[in-house]
């Protein structure tokens, strides 16, 4: 009975140590690896991403010293949430495992197909590490990689990557449509650091207002003209619908920069008069304007009288100071051009 209890202890130890080995080499074999280390620790070093999909389509971003958001294809600024997110994925990506053998060749021409190329760089012209991004896993919880370190080479095995904790997989951060990477802030005022703002109704200019803050409760409102020349001093109006209106301007984002309208379409809009001029100063004297034009519903609805509406209710188009046409939703917009009325509260 003693020999069967020994045997068994040391079977177990045996099958222990075996375990052991085995996975300690098998966790080896991917983290020894330079060629499966996708990861970038210090994402702060990061200074440029350049992303280019199999149709040759690029999109470049790069941190610019001392500012809050990244510079896309030199032009526009980047979309802080696309950016952050991306940076978040580098530093978190880990290895789920390899790609089976069957599967391995199939990998590699799709990569090489479809795939895209994520050129990371952390100073100087080289980039540290490139990125082939393929398609996910069939359950949808992973990602096809591959790297390359272009001081060591190219990895001949692809590998599944994913994020602990996340369920889904990472090709959609990668993307390089100009459109979806622009940062769409228009009023950024998280400290109500505003010294006037002004609404012009080209509809009805009566409806026209000028609000003047010089911080805490000094609030003054004034009457515009047709010509936006705003002299009329309004002495009694509501104040906390005042600083309603005011705090709105924290942030106030277009939707998108892809309006689906054609070149001459654009051109026919800016030559047209919009509906609403709404600007504001800050402290510094800088004024930011836009300009919103009532858009055409695809289907005119009645309201509660029966009468037509023939106007989208749910956008305008806007035109951004330096000519560019986005899309804005009422949602955000609307309560920031509403008439003189809604701030007088009827007084």
């Amino acid at each position: 009975m003693k020999k069967n209890v020994i045997l068994l202890v040391v079977l177990a130890l045996l099958g222990i140590t075996a375990s052991v080995v085995y996975f300690k080499s098998h966790s080896g074999t991917l983290a020894d690896k330079p060629l499966s280390d996708f990861a970038i620790e210090d994402t702060a070093a990061v200074t440029k991403i350049v992303i280019t999909d199999h149709l040759g389509k690029t999109a470049t971003l790069e941190r610019i010293q001392g500012e809050r958001l990244w510079r896309l294809n030199d032009k526009f600024p980047a979309r802080e949430d696309a950016v952050n997110l991306m940076l978040k994925t580098f530093n978190r990506i880990r290895i789920r495992g390899n790609v089976s053998d069957s599967s391995r060749d199939n990998m590699m021409k799709l990569l090489a197909s479809s795939g895209k190329r994520v050129a990371i760089y952390t100073g100087g012209d080289e980039p540290s590490k490139i990125w082939y991004v393929g398609v996910p896993t069939p359950d949808h919880t992973g990602t096809v990689m591959l790297l390359e370190i272009p001081e060591i080479g190219r990895s001949e095995e692809p590998y599944i990557t994913h994020i602990e904790g996340f369920t889904g997989f990472l090709s959609t951060r990668f993307f390089t449509n100009e459109m979806e990477w622009r940062y769409t802030g228009i009023f950024e005022y998280p400290h109500l650091e505003v010294s006037t703002v002004k609404v012009i109704n080209h509809l009805v200019p009566s409806d026209s207002w000028e609000v003047r803050y010089g911080g805490g409760n000094d609030l003054k409102l004034y009457g515009c003209d047709a010509q936006g020349q705003c002299a009329t001093a309004i002495p009694a109006f509501d104040t906390v619908a005042v600083k309603d209106m005011l705090l709105r301007f924290k942030k106030v984002h277009v939707e998108s920069f892809n309006t689906q309208l054609s070149s001459s379409q654009c051109d026919s809009l800016r030559a047209s008069l919009p509906a609403y001029t709404l600007s504001v100063t800050d402290q510094s004297a800088k004024t930011v304007s836009i300009d919103l034009y009532l858009k055409n519903a695809r289907k005119p609805m009645e309201d509660d009288y029966g009468n037509i509406i023939p106007f989208d209710l749910d956008y305008f188009y806007a035109r951004t100071a330096d000519g560019e046409i986005a899309m804005a939703q009422s949602f955000n917009f609307g309560p920031l051009v509403n008439g003189l009325s809604s701030l007088t509260g009827g007084k």
